[in-house]
């Protein structure tokens, strides 16, 4: 994904990831706390962990190509040079 000077990026949003043992489920769920509408989920942690940074840069490019703006991450991490 190209992150332009004004677009987030993936790595700064919080996400939670659980166990969901609900009748159906039996996986981990992971969700982006800034923006509850972008969950993944997978057999293990680190599988729901990489799912939902791939969904989350996914709807920052919808976002961007539609013009909406994107939740702003909760804490953002400035880059040294």
């Amino acid at each position: 994904m190209m992150k332009t000077p004004m677009q987030p990026d993936p790595r700064d949003y919080e996400v939670r990831i659980w166990y969901s043992a609900e009748k159906g489920d039996k996986c981990f769920v992971a969700q982006v706390v800034e923006w509850p509408g972008v969950m993944a989920h997978g057999d293990t942690r680190e599988e729901a962990a990489r799912e939902i940074q791939l969904a989350l840069e996914g709807a920052l490019e919808v976002a961007a190509e539609q013009g909406i703006k994107a939740p702003a991450p909760a804490v953002t991490h400035a880059l040294s040079s």
